[in-house]
């Protein structure tokens, strides 16, 4: 992987949700999405789907550079995604699939995730994914398992944590983040994110402990029920850096 000491992301990213309803239950149905890299994202700016049973979506995605735990993988280089979520109650299937822009680098995700609500105002996502990349001609796969919880305080803050493991690395990698959403108008709203990442043997040739900071800011358009089109800007910014001791720094 390719390392920059910081990097500035501008996304385009077009959602496009088609949706199939089953009022199977009381509870509202959780909806975990694939952001950057296929892992989860918890942000609060996407509107709501569908208040329970059963649903499909499906978001192709442009993003100018890949940024994964504070990295360039991709030397500066963009990637495209498309992901297709089904979605029954509290369990959704999720394949991912990226190729690089200008780069010989592709990408496939297998989810499996889990949702539950813990209380009134905490989320609780378990995941499995399995991961497949081809980069020059070389392949490798890994197995991983993740952990995420959202909690929201009094309506107005939402704080997120997320934990990864990989089977390959035999580590751990921790995000923590804090966002803080706004409705501008029932079809537009925009959210505010910050948050550091800590590397616990998952980047295994990178420095262990507080890796980098993120400050992230998201819009979203409801174009119509089944149709939402969002965008991100992001930047990110090595923390404690030894690139002399650590090649993956």
């Amino acid at each position: 992987m390719n390392k920059t000491l910081l990097s500035i992301l501008f996304t385009a990213m077009l959602c496009a949700s088609f949706l199939v309803k089953a009022q199977t239950q009381d509870a509202p149905a959780l909806e975990p999405e694939l952001g950057v890299g296929g892992n989860i994202k918890l942000d609060e700016a996407s509107t709501t789907y569908i208040d329970d049973g059963v649903d499909f979506h499906v978001h192709p995605l442009w993003e100018s550079r890949y940024i994964s735990e504070g990295r360039d993988n991709l030397a500066g280089k963009g990637i495209a995604s498309i992901a297709s979520e089904f979605n029954y109650n509290a369990i959704a299937i999720i394949p991912w699939l990226a190729t690089g822009i200008d780069s010989d680098y592709t990408e496939f995700n297998l989810n499996a995730i889990y949702a539950t609500q813990l209380f009134n105002t905490v989320d609780m996502f378990i995941g499995y994914n399995h991961l497949r990349t081809r980069e020059n001609a070389s392949n490798a796969h890994d197995n991983e398992v993740s952990l995420d919880l959202s909690y929201f305080y009094d309506n107005k803050f939402q704080l997120t944590s997320s934990a990864y493991y990989s089977f390959d690395s035999q580590g751990t990698f921790i995000e923590l983040a804090i966002s803080k959403g706004y409705e501008v108008s029932e079809a537009v709203s925009i959210d505010f994110q910050t948050g550091v990442g800590f590397n616990a043997g998952y980047v295994s040739d990178g420095h262990n402990g507080i890796n980098n900071l993120k400050l992230k800011a998201n819009v979203s358009y409801k174009v119509i029920t089944q149709l939402e089109v969002y965008a991100y800007s992001s930047y990110t910014m090595a923390l404690n850096k030894n690139a002399e001791r650590f090649v993956g720094d």
